[in-house]
């Protein structure tokens, strides 16, 4: 079914007659490529206020200007608020670099700086040689003294996405367990957590090559390298980059999810602990974005939209039922 920009932005907006409105979100759920549209277009609107003239804009080329951003629920300006949408939520800007003394996040340890990111934070940082880097929750960065000058070799625990300066003369290595991945100027996401079984990473543009003991594996943009650490295996994948990337721009993309995956996220995110019967959502699946900067009620509201549920919340207690 195709479907027009304007259409999505009215959709967007909540300007569509209730029957619309059912109509947009039934297609979101069952033709993907629109709703990575939509998902693009809401970007937009909510880091631009796009007006209802969606044709003054390339889309493409809007979204891929959206900055990085950082949302942690603390230690971060609200800059934009779009009201009366019930999927809106306030976007949050981390502003500034990490510098060497005064930051909780920046540690001086072993002749490196060790950057990391709280639980419930993102972290950016910006390396000496012009590389950025954003540090997923519960993530440690580890960089040497001299890198930028004799070296480029970084250490990652947890998840990193990297956006590497050019420098034909100085490879850019990233270690995280008995992997390496080496660059000489590229966009990438590493996930490697001490406590999952998997190390995945994941290439947006450019080439890197993976290494691991005798494997060595070139990517090139769209393929993914999947290592079990408990088993050894070795996978290799095509995926969406945009759809790996999400929680770099500050939010989830969740595509055919169960509740309780979302659950665990919301318990996580702001501390609550979520009652529900896990039988009365058996065979729902939800499709949408949760962004970090979001308060507990605006997450619950954006739910509502794909999902047949009602909430309370009372003080840290929150019940989620089955609408009937």
């Amino acid at each position: 079914m195709e479907m027009s920009e304007d259409v999505l932005i009215q959709y967007i907006k909540r300007e569509l007659p209730a029957d619309e409105m059912d109509k947009v979100t039934h297609q979101l759920k069952l033709d993907k490529e629109l709703f990575h549209q939509y998902i693009q277009l809401k970007d937009i609107w909510d880091y631009t206020g796009l007006t209802s003239d969606v044709h003054q804009y390339d889309v493409k080329r809007e979204w891929k200007r959206l900055p990085v951003r950082s949302a942690g629920r603390t230690g971060f300006m609200r800059l934009v608020g779009i009201a009366g949408i019930a999927a809106a939520v306030v976007i949050a800007f981390f502003v500034g670099q990490l510098i060497e003394k005064g930051s909780d996040n920046n540690a001086l340890l072993s002749g490196a700086h060790v950057f990391t990111a709280p639980e419930g934070q993102i972290t950016n940082v910006t390396l000496a040689d012009g590389s950025t880097v954003v540090l997923n929750e519960g993530s440690s960065l580890s960089v040497p003294l001299n890198f930028g000058t004799d070296n480029r070799s970084v250490e990652l625990s947890g998840e990193g996405y990297f956006d590497v300066s050019k420098n034909k003369e100085l490879v850019f290595s990233v270690k995280s367990g008995k992997q390496e991945v080496k660059v000489l100027g590229t966009v990438f996401n590493i996930r490697a957590y001490t406590a999952e079984d998997k190390m995945i990473t994941t290439l947006e543009e450019g080439i890197v090559r993976w290494e691991m003991e005798e494997h060595h594996i070139t990517l090139k943009p769209g393929m993914q390298v999947v290592y079990d650490t408990r088993l050894g295996n070795i996978e290799q994948n095509t995926v969406d980059i945009h759809s790996v990337k999400q929680w770099a721009l500050g939010r989830y993309l969740y595509e055919d999810a169960g509740l309780k995956e979302i659950v665990a996220v919301i318990e996580k995110w702001y501390g609550v602990t979520v009652n529900w019967q896990p039988a009365d959502f058996a065979g729902q699946h939800f499709n949408g974005v949760i962004k970090r900067s979001a308060s507990l009620e605006e997450t619950l509201e954006l739910m509502k939209v794909m999902l047949p549920i009602e909430y309370t919340i009372n003080g840290q207690q929150v019940t989620i039922k089955r609408m009937r």
